[in-house]
């Protein structure tokens, strides 16, 4: 049975129709928090079953990404329609798209777009859900999303009717991609833990999409491990890019931190005798490729003689599947909290005892837990029917074997940090508690000569 009505296309008004054929589904359920939080703007998503994008309404094409995975229409009445293929499908810098149209057509309903290899998507992309969402949603009264299984350019899949201001003024707000000039980074070791969670803070504050570039690579401006993942050195070039009602603001103050290197102290600009490649050399020679000897850093002269204890990190046993994956979502974000309460302590007894630089340390943590690229992660795998303990420790140790492999020692040692972080939403998550590890009491004979 089809979905579709008279299409309503008037001064007050807008039906879209399918871009695509598939199921369609609730944007609040699209694991993508840009998305599900409207961030980018209120919309509905499809899951799929063609690979030809078609226009959902007469309009201009005012934007299409360079990846080709997303472009954005202008409909008569002003509204602004991005429709973005799949999640994550930025990374596959245009491979498995082809773009029909280019910016300035003007196209009818039913016109194709982008033709897409749902295969080479499914296999190398996290999802192949489609968000067509309004980035000017200020302009729309009433959105009346629809439901079930559509077909392309026949079904009706969200009616709008358009708010009394921009009936009044026949056109709506932009909502365009804003971009900062160049920023060369001041910190002498690059967009690190600290600098970076100090950047993520200031971007929460903001709807906007955010994101820190550099040449052809991106991050997300929210989330620690995705800057961290850039590697981004003293010296280097970036720009912030942002998108959405609060852009103009959002870009201005995350620049300027930028420029003044996000309160870090001795943030200057590298001397120009230093290279890139200098800044990007790896770490210095191990002294000794002997596996029995350890080497380290003298505390005071002379010869002690002990036990040598090897501390190893506790595995936790966790199960794979769940049946209620709403279930499963809700643990997991109880659990989350629950270590974020853990670390606040922790980071306020250490500052309490004079050491700012620990207490920092757990600012940091803290920052990793609220992660949104950990989260989606995480999420998705629950809506897979993993569990929550499962599908959390998949997340932290993927995200974490990532930084350990940076040629960045700083960013690489980071790594650490995030095992410790997930580790202790394992524990909540699964009820153990850490195992206290019991070391002999030094014996007599132990001297230092």
């Amino acid at each position: 049975m089809s979905l579709a009505s008279p299409l309503l296309h008037t001064e007050t008004g807008l039906l879209l129709t399918a871009p695509l054929s598939g199921h369609l589904l609730p944007i609040e359920q699209v694991p993508d928090p840009v998305f599900a939080q409207k961030m980018v703007g209120d919309g509905v998503s499809i899951d799929p079953t063609s690979q030809v994008l078609l226009a959902p309404c007469d309009g201009e094409v005012i934007q299409l990404h360079p990846s080709n995975h997303a472009i954005t229409l202008k409909s008569p009445q002003g509204l602004e329609i991005l429709m973005h293929i799949g999640l994550d499908t930025v990374t596959l810098r245009g491979r498995g798209f082809t773009t029909q149209v280019k910016v300035g057509d003007r196209v009818k309903t039913g016109d194709r777009l982008i033709a897409f290899d749902a295969d080479y998507i499914a296999l190398n992309a996290r999802s192949l859900l489609t968000q067509i969402v309004v980035t000017n949603s200020d302009q729309v009264a009433v959105f009346r999303p629809r439901s079930g299984n559509v077909m392309a350019g026949e079904d009706g899949i969200l009616e709008m009717t358009l708010s009394r201001q921009a009936q009044a003024e026949g056109t709506t707000t932009a909502s365009d991609l804003i971009s900062s000039e160049a920023i060369a980074i001041p910190n002498a070791s690059g967009l690190h833990a600290r600098p970076a969670a100090v950047l993520v803070n200031l971007a929460k504050k903001y709807q906007s999409d955010l994101r820190l570039r550099r040449g052809m690579d991106q991050a997300n401006a929210k989330s620690v491990v995705s800057i961290m993942g850039m590697q981004v050195a003293q010296g280097d070039s970036v720009t912030l890019t942002a998108q959405g009602a609060d852009a103009e603001a959002a870009i201005a103050e995350l620049s300027e931190a930028l420029r003044s290197g996000l309160g870090e102290e001795g943030a200057a600009l590298r001397p120009a005798g230093i290279t890139r490649a200098e800044l990007a050399a790896p770490a210095p020679r191990r002294r000794s490729d002997d596996p029995n000897l350890l080497l380290g850093v003298a505390a005071s002269s002379g010869i002690a003689v002990g036990h040598l204890y090897q501390v190893r990190p506790q595995e936790i046993a966790v199960v794979e599947f769940a049946s209620d994956a709403n279930q499963e979502r809700r643990k997991l974000e109880q659990a989350v909290e629950q270590a974020k309460l853990e670390v606040e302590a922790l980071r306020a007894k250490v500052h309490t005892q004079g050491n700012p630089g620990k207490a920092a340390i757990f600012a940091a943590h803290k920052e990793l837990l609220e992660d949104p690229e950990l989260h989606d992660i995480a999420v998705s795998m629950i809506n897979k029917g993993k569990s929550a303990a499962f599908a959390w420790k998949q997340a932290y140790i993927t995200q974490a074997n990532q930084l350990s492999k940076l040629q960045n020692e700083l960013l690489a040692q980071r790594a650490n940090d995030l095992r410790d972080v997930g580790q202790r939403v394992v524990r909540l998550l699964t009820g153990q508690k850490r195992k206290r590890r019991f070391i002999p009491p030094i014996p007599f004979w132990w001297q230092r000569i």
